[in-house]
Protein backbone atom coordinates (compact mmCIF):
# COMPACT_ATOMS: atom_id res chain seq x y z
CA UNK A 1 0.00 0.00 0.00
CA UNK A 2 0.84 3.37 -0.61
CA UNK A 3 0.32 6.72 2.28
CA UNK A 4 -0.02 9.83 1.03
CA UNK A 5 -0.32 11.44 4.51
CA UNK A 6 1.53 11.41 7.70
CA UNK A 7 2.90 13.33 10.18
CA UNK A 8 6.13 11.07 10.59
CA UNK A 9 8.57 13.55 10.42
CA UNK A 10 10.05 14.54 14.29
CA UNK A 11 9.41 17.76 15.95
CA UNK A 12 8.11 20.03 12.90
CA UNK A 13 4.31 19.82 14.08
CA UNK A 14 1.83 17.89 16.24
CA UNK A 15 2.86 14.45 14.99
CA UNK A 16 5.98 12.51 15.81
CA UNK A 17 7.95 14.50 18.51
CA UNK A 18 11.35 12.73 18.57
CA UNK A 19 12.96 10.15 16.25
CA UNK A 20 12.34 6.78 18.10
CA UNK A 21 8.24 7.53 17.36
CA UNK A 22 9.11 8.25 13.69
CA UNK A 23 10.55 5.21 13.85
CA UNK A 24 7.96 3.25 15.40
CA UNK A 25 5.49 4.70 13.05
CA UNK A 26 7.40 3.35 10.17
CA UNK A 27 7.84 0.24 11.87
CA UNK A 28 3.96 -0.30 12.14
CA UNK A 29 3.31 1.19 8.57
CA UNK A 30 5.58 -1.97 7.52
CA UNK A 31 3.51 -4.70 9.67
CA UNK A 32 0.03 -3.45 8.08
CA UNK A 33 1.15 -3.81 4.68
CA UNK A 34 2.62 -0.05 3.53
CA UNK A 35 5.71 0.38 1.94
CA UNK A 36 5.47 3.41 0.62
CA UNK A 37 4.62 6.34 2.48
CA UNK A 38 4.78 10.40 2.37
CA UNK A 39 6.31 12.69 5.13
CA UNK A 40 3.44 15.44 5.02
CA UNK A 41 4.24 17.92 7.88
CA UNK A 42 1.84 20.47 8.48
CA UNK A 43 2.68 23.67 6.40
CA UNK A 44 1.68 27.60 5.63
CA UNK A 45 -0.16 27.67 9.38
CA UNK A 46 1.23 31.38 9.93
CA UNK A 47 2.71 31.29 13.52
CA UNK A 48 2.34 27.65 14.35
CA UNK A 49 3.24 24.89 11.71
CA UNK A 50 4.66 27.00 8.77
CA UNK A 51 7.37 24.32 7.29
CA UNK A 52 7.89 26.17 3.73
CA UNK A 53 10.45 24.75 1.41
CA UNK A 54 13.71 25.25 3.40
CA UNK A 55 17.20 23.53 4.08
CA UNK A 56 16.01 23.00 7.80
CA UNK A 57 13.16 21.20 6.51
CA UNK A 58 15.51 18.94 3.59
CA UNK A 59 17.59 17.82 6.58
CA UNK A 60 14.80 16.59 8.59
CA UNK A 61 13.93 14.56 5.58
CA UNK A 62 17.24 13.33 5.16
CA UNK A 63 17.53 12.81 8.39
CA UNK A 64 14.72 10.45 9.12
CA UNK A 65 15.71 8.77 5.42
CA UNK A 66 19.19 7.91 7.33
CA UNK A 67 17.22 7.09 10.60
CA UNK A 68 15.34 4.39 8.40
CA UNK A 69 18.40 2.73 6.90
CA UNK A 70 20.39 2.30 10.09
CA UNK A 71 17.41 0.73 11.74
CA UNK A 72 16.90 -1.59 8.56
CA UNK A 73 13.51 -0.56 7.68
CA UNK A 74 12.40 -1.33 4.37
CA UNK A 75 10.16 2.00 3.93
CA UNK A 76 10.48 4.26 0.95
CA UNK A 77 9.76 8.05 2.10
CA UNK A 78 8.95 10.67 0.01
CA UNK A 79 8.03 14.41 0.72
CA UNK A 80 5.16 16.42 0.82
CA UNK A 81 3.17 19.03 2.82
CA UNK A 82 0.07 19.23 4.24
CA UNK A 83 -0.98 22.67 3.10
CA UNK A 84 -3.48 24.74 5.25
CA UNK A 85 -5.24 26.65 2.59
CA UNK A 86 -4.52 30.42 2.78
CA UNK A 87 -5.87 33.06 -0.10
CA UNK A 88 -2.03 33.10 -1.21
CA UNK A 89 -1.36 29.25 -1.70
CA UNK A 90 -1.16 29.75 -5.35
CA UNK A 91 1.15 32.34 -5.09
CA UNK A 92 3.40 30.37 -2.20
CA UNK A 93 3.06 27.39 -4.71
CA UNK A 94 4.63 29.68 -7.64
CA UNK A 95 7.10 30.70 -6.00
CA UNK A 96 8.45 27.71 -4.70
CA UNK A 97 7.53 27.81 -0.87
CA UNK A 98 4.91 24.94 -0.65
CA UNK A 99 6.13 21.22 -2.64
CA UNK A 100 3.48 19.30 -3.98
CA UNK A 101 3.21 14.97 -3.33
CA UNK A 102 6.82 13.62 -4.18
CA UNK A 103 7.32 16.77 -5.82
CA UNK A 104 4.80 16.05 -7.79
CA UNK A 105 1.90 18.31 -9.39
CA UNK A 106 -0.67 16.86 -7.05
CA UNK A 107 -0.80 19.12 -3.87
CA UNK A 108 -2.52 18.06 -0.38
CA UNK A 109 -4.66 20.69 1.17
CA UNK A 110 -6.30 21.44 4.20
CA UNK A 111 -8.88 23.34 5.22
CA UNK A 112 -10.45 25.14 8.14
CA UNK A 113 -12.88 22.23 9.48
CA UNK A 114 -16.10 25.29 9.20
CA UNK A 115 -15.48 26.89 5.71
CA UNK A 116 -17.94 27.22 3.21
CA UNK A 117 -18.37 25.91 0.30
CA UNK A 118 -17.81 29.16 -1.47
CA UNK A 119 -14.99 30.11 -0.06
CA UNK A 120 -13.34 26.89 -0.84
CA UNK A 121 -14.17 26.28 -4.15
CA UNK A 122 -12.58 30.01 -4.71
CA UNK A 123 -9.59 28.38 -3.29
CA UNK A 124 -9.07 25.39 -5.09
CA UNK A 125 -9.76 27.58 -8.28
CA UNK A 126 -6.77 29.12 -7.56
CA UNK A 127 -4.29 26.39 -7.38
CA UNK A 128 -5.94 24.83 -10.81
CA UNK A 129 -5.61 27.73 -12.18
CA UNK A 130 -1.69 28.03 -11.89
CA UNK A 131 -1.91 24.47 -13.49
CA UNK A 132 -1.66 22.31 -9.84
CA UNK A 133 -4.07 20.01 -9.26
CA UNK A 134 -5.67 19.93 -5.37
CA UNK A 135 -5.48 16.74 -3.50
CA UNK A 136 -8.32 17.52 -1.20
CA UNK A 137 -7.30 16.15 2.34
CA UNK A 138 -10.11 14.41 4.47
CA UNK A 139 -13.24 16.29 3.03
CA UNK A 140 -15.45 14.00 5.14
CA UNK A 141 -14.47 16.07 8.05
CA UNK A 142 -15.51 19.57 6.92
CA UNK A 143 -19.20 20.76 7.63
CA UNK A 144 -19.81 22.28 4.10
CA UNK A 145 -19.44 18.38 2.51
CA UNK A 146 -20.91 16.79 5.56
CA UNK A 147 -24.04 19.08 4.82
CA UNK A 148 -23.86 18.56 1.08
CA UNK A 149 -21.93 15.71 -0.50
CA UNK A 150 -22.65 16.67 -4.27
CA UNK A 151 -19.96 19.69 -3.49
CA UNK A 152 -17.42 17.56 -3.55
CA UNK A 153 -18.67 16.06 -7.11
CA UNK A 154 -18.49 19.58 -7.97
CA UNK A 155 -14.56 20.35 -7.07
CA UNK A 156 -13.71 16.97 -8.46
CA UNK A 157 -15.24 17.38 -12.08
CA UNK A 158 -13.02 20.39 -11.53
CA UNK A 159 -10.24 19.16 -11.68
CA UNK A 160 -9.32 18.24 -7.47
CA UNK A 161 -9.00 15.18 -6.01
CA UNK A 162 -10.02 13.72 -2.42
CA UNK A 163 -8.01 11.48 0.21
CA UNK A 164 -10.18 10.03 3.17
CA UNK A 165 -8.64 9.33 6.92
CA UNK A 166 -9.29 5.47 7.26
CA UNK A 167 -10.27 6.89 10.82
CA UNK A 168 -13.29 8.85 8.99
CA UNK A 169 -14.53 5.15 7.95
CA UNK A 170 -14.40 3.82 11.62
CA UNK A 171 -15.91 6.28 13.28
CA UNK A 172 -12.81 8.03 15.50
CA UNK A 173 -13.62 11.68 14.37
CA UNK A 174 -17.59 11.61 14.54
CA UNK A 175 -20.46 10.21 13.24
CA UNK A 176 -21.45 13.28 10.51
CA UNK A 177 -17.52 12.24 8.96
CA UNK A 178 -18.03 8.32 8.98
CA UNK A 179 -21.22 8.88 7.40
CA UNK A 180 -20.02 10.84 4.64
CA UNK A 181 -16.71 8.73 4.16
CA UNK A 182 -19.72 6.18 3.19
CA UNK A 183 -21.27 8.49 0.59
CA UNK A 184 -18.40 9.35 -0.96
CA UNK A 185 -16.76 5.89 -1.10
CA UNK A 186 -20.15 4.80 -2.68
CA UNK A 187 -20.44 7.75 -5.24
CA UNK A 188 -16.49 7.02 -6.03
CA UNK A 189 -15.76 10.40 -4.96
CA UNK A 190 -12.29 9.26 -3.10
CA UNK A 191 -9.21 9.07 -4.76
CA UNK A 192 -6.86 7.95 -2.12
CA UNK A 193 -7.48 6.65 1.68
CA UNK A 194 -4.56 7.49 3.81
CA UNK A 195 -3.73 7.16 7.56
CA UNK A 196 -3.17 10.64 8.28
CA UNK A 197 -0.83 9.58 11.32
CA UNK A 198 0.42 11.74 14.05
CA UNK A 199 1.81 9.00 16.35
CA UNK A 200 2.64 5.06 17.08
CA UNK A 201 -0.20 5.27 19.47
CA UNK A 202 -3.54 6.70 18.30
CA UNK A 203 -3.96 7.85 14.59
CA UNK A 204 -1.16 5.59 13.67
CA UNK A 205 0.46 4.23 10.25
CA UNK A 206 -0.72 0.94 10.32
CA UNK A 207 -3.25 0.38 7.31
CA UNK A 208 -3.82 -2.99 7.17
CA UNK A 209 -7.08 -2.78 9.49
CA UNK A 210 -8.38 -0.40 6.58
CA UNK A 211 -7.62 -2.53 4.05
CA UNK A 212 -9.30 -5.70 5.68
CA UNK A 213 -12.55 -3.51 5.98
CA UNK A 214 -13.10 -2.02 2.85
CA UNK A 215 -12.54 -5.44 1.66
CA UNK A 216 -15.28 -6.86 2.98
CA UNK A 217 -17.68 -4.58 1.53
CA UNK A 218 -16.25 -3.13 -1.72
CA UNK A 219 -15.14 -4.30 -5.01
CA UNK A 220 -11.12 -5.41 -4.29
CA UNK A 221 -10.42 -3.90 -7.19
CA UNK A 222 -11.68 -0.51 -6.01
CA UNK A 223 -9.90 -0.84 -2.56
CA UNK A 224 -6.70 -1.72 -4.76
CA UNK A 225 -6.74 1.49 -6.53
CA UNK A 226 -8.08 3.60 -3.11
CA UNK A 227 -4.69 2.24 -1.50
CA UNK A 228 -2.19 1.66 -4.26
CA UNK A 229 -3.16 2.47 -7.80
CA UNK A 230 -4.35 6.08 -7.43
CA UNK A 231 -1.75 7.03 -4.40
CA UNK A 232 1.21 5.43 -7.14
CA UNK A 233 -0.12 7.35 -9.79
CA UNK A 234 0.15 10.70 -7.61
CA UNK A 235 3.44 9.87 -6.62
CA UNK A 236 4.67 9.50 -10.65
CA UNK A 237 2.48 12.55 -11.80
CA UNK A 238 0.04 10.80 -13.92
CA UNK A 239 -3.52 11.59 -14.87
CA UNK A 240 -6.23 10.40 -12.99
CA UNK A 241 -9.74 9.75 -14.42
CA UNK A 242 -12.17 10.42 -12.65
CA UNK A 243 -15.20 8.23 -12.76
CA UNK A 244 -17.30 9.75 -9.63
CA UNK A 245 -21.08 10.12 -9.77
CA UNK A 246 -23.31 12.58 -7.87
CA UNK A 247 -24.36 11.82 -4.34
CA UNK A 248 -28.17 10.44 -4.51
CA UNK A 249 -29.04 10.32 -0.53
CA UNK A 250 -31.97 7.75 -1.14
CA UNK A 251 -28.84 4.99 -2.77
CA UNK A 252 -27.98 2.50 -0.78
CA UNK A 253 -24.22 3.06 0.40
CA UNK A 254 -22.63 -0.60 0.64
CA UNK A 255 -24.07 -3.33 -1.03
Amino acid sequence: MIDLHTHILPGLDDGAEVMAESLAMAELALEGGTNIIVATPHSNQSGRFENYCSDALTKAFDAFERALAENYLPLKVYRGMEIYASWDMAEKIADGRLSGIGDSDYYLIEFPFDIDADSMGSMLESVLSIGKIPVIAHPERYGCVQHYPGVLYEWMMMGCLSQINKGSVFGRFGRGAAKTAEILLAFNLVTCIASDAHSADMRTTYMGDIRDALEERLDPEYVRALLYEQPKAILENRKIAFLGSPPVRRRRIFR
